[in-house]
């Protein structure tokens, strides 16, 4: 393994993985239920991480074995999602530490994060980030447009309070920083609002908030704000789940980003009943639909996207005559006729869970998005199986999740409720 992950201590990758692991043991693992499911969640989080960490620094050339343990990974956490659906009651098993202690430690852990997400340099950001988009070296490497150039936006870059190691960089990777660092502070403040308010426990929701915080992967995928942007959507989307129209908004945002997440559109409209089904489709599919003829009709704004880490559909493998660079991708060195199965059998698990269960409530929604999440990484194209932000923070909603109260079922729209009520 190549690259530090941890600069200027002189911790390797392999070490701070331990370490990493040894803190979130030290949390939350509960000694006193020793075969509960919370101690198999809180192992199954690592289970991708040591063919994460045969990529890091390998920039172009990962080992082949290191995405077959990527696979493994992942697989046992699809398995372990769809197996959530029969979990109905889950005891609350509170963190080995008290609430003010995982406060500071969140709070502390959170600003080194900014800190180094704003400091940290572009090339050691891509080379500790296994996923980090392919060709966006490429795109760094072009000569800046006219507007960029300008004097004006040189004299805001220079006067702005920015590191040395930005100082000269191009204005849209000082703007995916910000991005990043939007979307680390999203996702812990996401984390804790739905424990606080859906899992009716705000001490949950600190302490999913201090888990993801503490996982190598958020270290890894710290300035990838492709991921954290549209992972950060998806979770404010559980956030409103009451909201058809936020959440159609939010999805078809995160969609229109990454399009991995567009197997969540058909899931969330099974979800809704009634004219909050009518809202969200209206919704989610105009914005991702827009996202996609404003990506096509604007070229430039196709390549700022581009450049702040969105991804597109022809790179996620879902459209013909594009090969992924060699070794960046387990179907790199495939035939590609043996991804289309792959493809075929996700497209029809998101048909099925679209429909079943047909009455969903708010816990198996989490945890059908998670899954869906994590089986587009077996045929995601460039990177597949490195994604792991991706399904992360809904992985910890499934893992720190209770016992829903009977009032959480099905969303309903109130006026159709008023219907029924008074028939």
């Amino acid at each position: 393994m190549n690259g530090s992950l941890v600069m200027d201590l002189g911790l390797g990758p392999v070490v701070w993985l331990f370490l990493t692991l040894l803190g979130c043991v030290t949390l939350f693992f509960k000694w006193g239920r020793f075969w509960s499911i919370r101690n198999l969640d809180l192992l199954l989080l690592f289970a991708p991480g040591p063919g994460l960490m045969m990529c890091v620094g390998r920039q172009g050339n990962p080992p082949w074995i290191a995405f077959v343990l990527l696979f493994l990974g992942t697989f046992a956490w699809l398995a372990r999602l769809f197996a959530d659906l029969g979990f109905s009651r889950r005891p609350l098993l509170e963190p080995n530490l008290s609430a003010s202690g995982l406060l500071t430690l969140s709070i502390g852990v959170l600003g080194l994060l900014l800190v180094e997400t704003v400091n940290l340099p572009v090339e050691e950001g891509a080379k500790r980030n296994p996923a980090d988009p392919s060709g966006r070296e490429d795109v760094a490497a072009r000569p800046p447009a006219p507007a960029e150039d300008s004097p004006v936006v040189r004299h805001v870059i220079d006067a702005a309070p920015l590191p040395p190691s930005l100082k000269h960089e191009r204005p849209q990777v000082i703007l995916g920083r910000v991005l990043a660092v939007l979307g680390h502070l999203a996702l812990a403040s996401g984390l804790w609002l739905i424990g606080w308010k859906h899992y009716e426990y705000a001490l949950t929701g600190l302490s999913m908030a201090s888990c993801y915080l503490l996982l190598p992967y958020t270290r890894m995928a710290l300035v990838d704000s492709g991921q954290l942007v549209s992972s950060a959507l998806v979770v404010y989307a559980v956030f409103w789940y009451a909201k058809p129209a936020i959440s159609g908004l939010l999805i078809g945002l995160a969609a229109g980003w990454i399009p991995a997440c567009l197997g969540l559109l058909p899931l969330w409209a099974g979800f809704y009943r009634g004219r909050g089904r009518v809202v969200y489709v209206a919704t989610s599919a105009s914005v991702a639909v827009g996202c996609a003829l404003l990506g096509a009709v604007v070229p430039g704004l196709a390549t700022w996207a581009r450049a702040l880490g969105a991804r597109s559909v022809a790179e996620v493998g879902l459209l013909p005559r594009y090969e992924p660079r060699p070794g960046s991708s387990f179907w790199g060195v495939i035939d590609p006729s043996f991804r289309m199965p792959v493809l075929i059998g996700y497209l029809a698990m998101v048909l099925i869970v679209a429909f079943w269960p047909a009455r969903k409530d708010l816990a198996q929604l989490i945890a059908l998005s998670a899954a869906l999440l994590a089986a587009s990484q077996f045929w995601y194209l460039d990177k597949g199986g490195t994604l792991v932000l991706l399904y992360l923070p809904l992985a910890l909603l499934v893992m720190f999740r209770p016992t829903m109260n009977a009032r959480r079922h099905h969303w309903i729209h109130p006026r159709d409720a008023a219907v029924a009520s008074s028939t």
